[in-house]
């Protein structure tokens, strides 16, 4: 049996349920397919004062009280220093924001969008997905196959859910972070503020939760991380919170309810996130650090944005292009890479290396010629290259030279695989180089 949309969503988080919802105003027969009943934990968890405005646009303000939301005050941030530094919601332009259940918050955004009129169906598990006679065609884990002249993928970091679309989509990933996260009873009232706090392996962030449990996570490399399994990832969560000052004396009184988990946090974009009859938004199109703290915010916000361009689209206008999001997304790394370039302790850690840059790469001396050979004889290249080029294109390029080749070749490599300032591309270049990762062939 299958039923026939105007569009078809994959992935029931705040964009793509903000997104079925602008769309359904608009007239068009949507449904929400997400893989989840949203009973597992879900990262992304405070919002600033942006979320008023954008839920009362979306008719769902007056259903957000009864999820007991904690006030989220501030932020206590001991970064680039011992000492707590704050900053108060006061200054915001939108005042208080809010810490919420992630999980509880995006199924209650799920029952908004059924009474705008958006089919929302959960637990379909992997979906198979086929382009075919002008029409997608969406079959999930029970059998029930959609239709849809338009087919948008709001699954998150990567864009997992969409993977089998096109096989020349590629997610840009420009770092490895992942956050370790634990939620803990506490016996003591908690501030309603985020803490922040830098350490060697990378920076921690605590918040209330409704009901009075503190969510902790650790933000750091996947690859720092033990390879040991659940009871590793317990011990190394209780070591390296006990590491801390601030959140340690704040997760005094707490125990954890539950074993830590991983999720992603990497930043990244989707190389291309649109396409005839398909896009992708949220966190699947581009992704940010969550040091930037508005994730949510901001994928709802691409939703809406997204919403006018494919009514369009589906009314017979041309598809918007997205040069716009890589000069965001640009900028962005720009931004971040200033903002870790805060913290200069821990010169030797593996986390801050890969992450400030070791010199203004804007201002930098050009030297490499394009015409020297290049080779690559298996060096590990240097963590400090990270902070200019994406991991998967030092991959790329160092592979391609264990053959030799000219210097022009390996830019136009990294350009193909990482869409970034050009300038920036060759001066992480020539680092591979200054730091001996690779060869200049006579």
């Amino acid at each position: 049996m299958s039923s026939a949309r105007d569009v078809v969503v994959l992935g029931g988080g705040p964009a793509g349920l903000s997104l079925g919802i602008a769309l359904s105003r608009r007239g068009r027969s949507v449904a929400v397919l997400e893989r989840t009943r949203y009973d597992r934990p879900r990262a992304g968890e405070t919002f600033g004062g942006e979320l008023g405005p954008l839920l009362k646009s979306l008719g769902a303000w007056d259903g957000f009280a009864a999820l007991a939301p904690v006030a989220f005050r501030g932020v206590h941030s001991a970064w680039g220093g011992a000492d707590l530094a704050e900053r108060a919601s006061i200054f915001h332009p939108f005042g208080d924001g809010w810490h919420v259940d992630r999980a509880r918050f995006d199924a209650f955004l799920a029952q908004c969008a059924a009474q705008a009129g958006v089919a929302v169906e959960q637990g379909v598990g992997r979906c198979a997905i086929t382009w075919s006679d002008g029409a997608w065609k969406v079959r999930g884990a029970s059998g029930h196959e959609l239709t849809a002249r338009f087919l948008v993928d709001a699954s998150g970091r990567g864009a997992p859910a969409g993977a089998v679309m096109l096989a020349e989509r590629r997610w840009m990933r420009a770092d490895r972070l992942v956050a370790l996260l634990g939620t803990m009873s506490s016996t003591s009232p908690l501030e309603p503020v985020l803490l922040l706090e830098a350490v060697e392996e990378g920076w921690w962030y605590s918040v209330p939760q409704p009901g009075g449990a503190l969510l902790a996570a650790l933000m750091t490399d996947a690859d720092l991380l033990p390879a040991r399994g659940r009871a590793g990832l317990v011990e190394h969560f209780t070591h390296a919170l006990g590491r801390t000052v601030h959140t340690a004396a704040r997760a005094a009184p707490a125990t954890l309810l539950a074993p830590p988990w991983i999720a992603r946090a990497d930043s990244g974009l989707l190389l291309p996130d649109r396409g005839p009859g398909w896009r992708a938004v949220g966190d699947a199109a581009l992704a940010c650090d969550p040091l930037a703290g508005d994730g949510v915010v901001r994928s709802m916000r691409s939703a809406l944005e997204a919403a006018a361009e494919i009514d369009a689209e589906l009314s017979g206008s041309a598809a918007a292009d997205s040069r716009s999001l890589h000069a965001r997304f640009r900028d962005y790394l720009e931004v971040r890479g200033r903002y870790y370039a805060r913290e200069a302790r821990w010169p030797g850690s593996t986390f801050w290396l890969r992450r400030r840059p070791p010199f203004d790469w804007k201002a930098a001396e050009i030297f490499l010629d394009p015409q020297k050979i290049l080779q690559w004889d298996g060096k590990p290249p240097p963590c400090e290259v990270e902070a200019l080029l994406p991991p998967p294109a030092v991959r790329a390029v160092l592979e391609r030279l264990r053959t030799p080749r000219p210097a022009h070749q390996a830019l136009a490599l990294l350009q193909k695989t990482a869409p970034l300032d050009d300038r920036r591309l060759l001066v992480g270049l020539q680092l591979l180089v200054d730091r001996g990762c690779l060869s200049l062939c006579d």
